[in-house]
């Protein structure tokens, strides 16, 4: 990736970092937290793994919406070739049930890819948050349903939904 693609995508997040400021045990506030994700499989004899790294943050406004930010790093190899992406994934959450420890959100936003893969989305994404204490909630995420185009870990360009096990990820928030 050359310095001016590096260049622009750090502009790209202070301009959404100042824009916007997950789930978390209080009403509104900051919360900062992250994903992590590997996967490892093998299909007619070719072995593919990857793993990516996305910091998390955000706002939130009340008790039902939330603005955020991911900032993340996917490496994937299969068989011989791999690949670095950088993405910037802003996005609006609503919590539309709460009960307990227990919320269900749906996050739309969309997502830029930059580097060895590229491209764009468009969508939602639901997801599941359990609150473990007033500060700390663990938090998974999986599909995706809207549009795509040649977004680096999708292929192609399309609307449509996608639900499979190698979506799914877990997260964790730390809410001050």
């Amino acid at each position: 990736m050359n310095r001016k693609k590096i260049l622009m995508l750090l502009f790209a997040f202070a301009a959404c970092s100042a824009a916007v400021p997950t789930v978390s045990a209080q009403e509104s506030g900051w919360w900062i937290g992250g994903r992590v994700g590997y996967w490892h499989d093998k299909v007619e004899g070719v072995t593919s793994s990857g793993f990516a790294l996305a910091p998390e943050f955000g706002h939130d406004f009340n008790a039902k919406w939330s603005l955020g930010g991911v900032l993340g790093f996917d490496y994937r190899k299969t068989g011989n070739t791999s690949a670095e992406v950088f993405v910037i994934e802003p996005y609006a959450r609503y919590k539309y049930f709460s009960r307990d420890r227990f919320t269900l959100f749906v996050d739309g936003g969309f997502g830029v890819a930059m580097g060895d893969g590229s491209g764009w989305k468009v969508g939602l994404t639901p997801g599941l948050a359990f609150r473990i204490s007033d500060r700390f909630s663990l938090l998974t995420s999986f599909g995706f349903l809207g549009y795509k185009n040649d977004y680096y870990n999708g292929g192609g360009d399309g609307f449509g939904f996608d639900f499979r096990s190698s979506d799914l990820r877990f997260g964790f928030f730390y809410s001050f």
